[in-house]
């Protein structure tokens, strides 16, 4: 009885740690170690393989979905750019003719504090993204 409880599985593979699971937690009635038609290399060099591509598939889908949004994020911040321009153009007009009209103007702080507050937020997303698309791309 091993005094760590290994499991059947575990106990019947020989890979390239057996021999020391065995002598540390087998006792002296265990079975012999028996050779097997795999070779105990080829079978680390396929799981090896294996976690390398998947572990090559994660990042690289991490690194593709982070461009996406980052691309994504920057033609939303030259947007809001462009809308800005336009908007305080139109704001400006709209002020102009209510003046004429003998209306009194518009207050349009809040609007312009909200988009001027998104568009700070969509730059700080922006730089943070570039960073984590960076760090995928140097993995």
């Amino acid at each position: 009885m091993p005094i760590i409880p290994i499991p059947r599985r575990v106990r019947s593979f020989h890979g390239p740690h057996t021999t020391c699971m065995h002598s540390a937690c087998g006792s002296t009635n265990t079975s012999k170690l028996v050779r097997t038609k795999y070779n105990n290399f080829d079978l680390y060099l396929r799981s090896r393989c294996m976690y390398s591509f998947l572990r090559f598939l994660l990042y690289f889908g991490c690194s593709l979905l982070t461009s996406l949004l980052w691309v994504s994020l920057s033609a939303l911040f030259f947007l809001q750019y462009i809308s800005v321009r336009v908007l305080l153009r139109l704001q400006y007009k709209l002020s102009v003719m209510l003046l004429l009209l003998g209306h009194r103007r518009l207050d349009f702080g809040v609007l312009n504090d909200l988009i001027i507050y998104s568009m700070q937020i969509t730059m700080f997303l922006v730089g943070g993204l570039g960073w984590c698309f960076m760090v995928f791309v140097d993995m």
